[in-house]
């Protein structure tokens, strides 16, 4: 199933990627970057993507429990990479109007989006896994890393086509790379 298809099918994932693709329109129409919000937001940025890049190679959805990579250490290092991105990119853009809209995200990532998901997830993957998710959620925490890996973890290899057809990170890759190239090629330069 395409991306289009999808999103037809399902209306609430296509209300999502569009508000995110407003809210990304909006830091970069809105941004006025600094040599020092520059400095900080990119590594957060880059960080971000690695992390989603890096969790979205070892995720099989609904087929594998995932413990390998970056699951060894953290339960959503995709939501732990949205959170760097979603900073990195209020830091970024560097005034006012995004700052607000930087605390709107905020609100909106640990209010709603958060508490949602981890309910949802936690059920599906319980389950799905049942006794072994229980005993992985009992000792590796969602946004905080563990110093040392879970003992129970996979050495699953991180897969190229598992990050690329089945959960399509490149796409949010690609955009906040983009956002990010427009708000630098504006130079710091105020959107009016």
């Amino acid at each position: 199933m395409g991306l289009i298809s999808k999103l037809q099918a399902h209306p609430a994932e296509a209300a999502k990627v569009i508000a995110v693709v407003v809210f990304g329109g909006l830091f970069a129409w809105l941004g006025t970057p600094s040599p020092v919000s520059m400095a900080v937001g990119v590594p957060l940025i880059v960080v971000g993507m690695l992390i989603r890049a890096w969790a979205a190679g070892h995720l099989r959805r609904n087929q594998q429990f995932a413990t390998s990579g970056p699951y060894a250490y953290l339960r959503d290092p995709l939501y732990l990479g949205r959170l760097l991105l979603l900073v990195g990119l209020g830091v970024l853009a560097n005034n006012r109007y995004t700052y607000a809209l930087f605390g709107l995200g905020m609100l909106v990532f640990f209010l709603h989006y958060m508490p949602r998901k981890l309910r949802k997830e936690t059920k599906r993957l319980e389950r799905y896994f049942g006794q072994e998710y229980v005993e992985y959620r009992a000792q590796v925490r969602s946004l905080v890393p563990r110093l040392s890996p879970y003992p129970k973890r996979s050495t699953l290899r991180w897969s190229f086509a598992t990050f690329w057809g089945e959960n399509r990170e490149q796409w949010l890759i690609l955009a906040i790379a983009l956002i990010v190239a427009v708000m630098i090629a504006k130079g710091g330069r105020a959107p009016f």
